[in-house]
């Protein structure tokens, strides 16, 4: 396959802040210019588009280039190329400001793939009026590595299917294309809703497994232990869930933090304590009870802005019923490119 990757990767960040060679193994270069050498040795031909040249030192460089990766600094060039464009780029604007230069000019039935630049739906969103109008036949997908390439975690790609609002943003000839590619360099390919991707590949995935770990526990204990009905616990656990990411919303994290009270939780969730072994629970009341002067400072200091505390899904379907179901996806398509701006 011809592909081209967006971003080489900051072995600044990478090696020097992270210092991901001892605390994670692998070695230099990391990232996207990493990924290209692993489809270069897969067999592929691959561009590698990176305009600042400082990204790598004269050493890594070498490396990519030896691998059989041509280096550019051209963007349209590598997009002329691509079958599969991987966008290794900046959160936001700027990947959205690459990927409408390169629609112009991908091959036909081209892929174009984010990492954890940014939703694949939302890439879809803000790419709707160029794939609606001229280019139909390219598919939004992701090659997510959901670790840094480079680093022994790094031995799957997530990649985005069909996605939960029941929208298919590339055929099923292009998902397969990508499971392709990351099986050609060994890696386990994961399908997921496309608009689920994000949430279990990011780095946010890390708020994801906490929060997943702590719903499990209520559930069992809430559905088996003191035996509410299912319905119910759901709501609870709904209820909870967009409680916080609204106010996260509104106000941020501090806001969060200070809207919550970590002190008075720690002695609510205690009474939730019902098993032997509970260490999701263990574990967040010890971080809770911990919390630093700092921590708390900058809480107190945080405003809780207005917030509506609805459920999301209930609301979509208000506004179906209100507005009819064009203008209310719109509506629901324009909150979500607002995430990214």
């Amino acid at each position: 396959m011809k592909i081209a990757v967006y971003g080489a990767g900051n072995q600044n960040l990478y090696v020097n802040q992270l210092k991901l060679p001892e605390k994670y193994g692998g070695e230099a270069p990391y990232g996207g210019s990493r990924m290209a050498i692993e489809y270069a040795k897969a067999g592929h031909d691959v561009y590698l588009a990176e305009p600042n040249r400082s990204m790598l030192d004269d050493g890594h460089w070498k490396q990519v280039e030896d691998a059989g990766v041509t280096v550019t600094s051209d963007d349209v060039e590598a997009a002329k190329h691509a079958e599969i464009a991987v966008l290794f780029t900046p959160f936001g604007k700027k990947t959205f400001e690459i990927a409408k230069e390169i629609t112009k000019h991908i091959p036909e039935n081209g892929i174009i793939a984010n990492t954890c630049t940014v939703s694949p739906m939302v890439l879809y969103y803000v790419l709707e009026r160029e794939l609606r109008r001229d280019r139909k036949d390219i598919g939004i997908a992701s090659m997510h590595p959901a670790a840094v390439p480079g680093t022994p975690q790094h031995g799957h790609y997530v990649i985005g299917g069909h996605s939960s609002n029941d929208i298919d943003i590339a055929s099923k000839e292009q998902i397969q294309k990508c499971v392709e590619l990351s099986e050609s360099c060994g890696k386990d390919a994961y399908v997921v809703p496309a608009d689920v991707s994000a949430a279990v590949a990011d780095m946010g995935s890390l708020v994801t497994a906490v929060t997943l770990a702590g719903v499990l526990d209520y559930y069992y204990v809430g559905t088996q232990i003191i035996k509410a009905p299912k319905e119910m616990v759901d709501k609870q656990i709904l209820m909870t869930l967009q409680t916080m990411a609204s106010l996260v919303e509104s106000s941020g994290t501090q806001g969060l933090v200070k809207a919550m009270n970590p002190e008075l939780l720690v002695k609510t969730a205690k009474s939730m304590h019902l098993l032997e072994e509970q260490e999701e629970l263990d574990a967040a009341i010890s971080t809770l009870a911990k919390l630093d002067s700092e921590v708390m400072d900058w809480a107190q200091k945080a405003e809780i802005k207005p917030t509506n505390l609805v459920a999301a899904q209930a609301l979509a379907t208000e506004l179906q019923n209100l507005m009819g179901e064009k203008a209310a996806e719109g509506t629901i398509r324009r909150c979500m490119r607002k995430m990214f701006e």
